[in-house]
């Protein structure tokens, strides 16, 4: 295993993974640095120009789309490590009764409503 395998992305697509971050919008590349699942930014990227180019949306809605797919998966995650958990429900009630993750915002920890 040489050295370079640590900085190329693990997608299958071609390109320069911290330009394809850059050029994300602001909202979602705050979202995928918040996220808990490891997202490849070529492919946020891909799909950020598919929803822009062949869905047609308007950039604040494809970003919002990004955000809440980045969101609802890091969710997803949750609930299926509580699952997976030997005490399951028990040990996590909130994410049995699917609560939201919690973000938080600020050096004080205010929760973001």
């Amino acid at each position: 295993m040489d050295n370079n395998t640590a900085t190329k992305p693990r997608s299958p697509l071609k390109g320069d993974a911290y330009r394809a971050f850059e050029e994300l919008p602001v909202e979602v590349r705050r979202a995928l640095q918040e996220s808990l699942v490891d997202w490849c930014p070529l492919r946020a990227r891909e799909w950020h120009l598919h929803l822009l180019r062949k869905e047609r949306l308007r950039p604040a809605k494809a970003a919002s789309l990004l955000v809440r797919t980045i969101r609802k998966m890091d969710h997803a995650e949750v609930v299926a490590f509580a699952r997976t958990w030997p005490k399951g429900a028990k040990a996590y009630p909130h994410v049995a009764a699917g609560a939201t993750i919690q973000r938080y915002r600020g050096k004080d920890g205010i929760p973001e409503v």
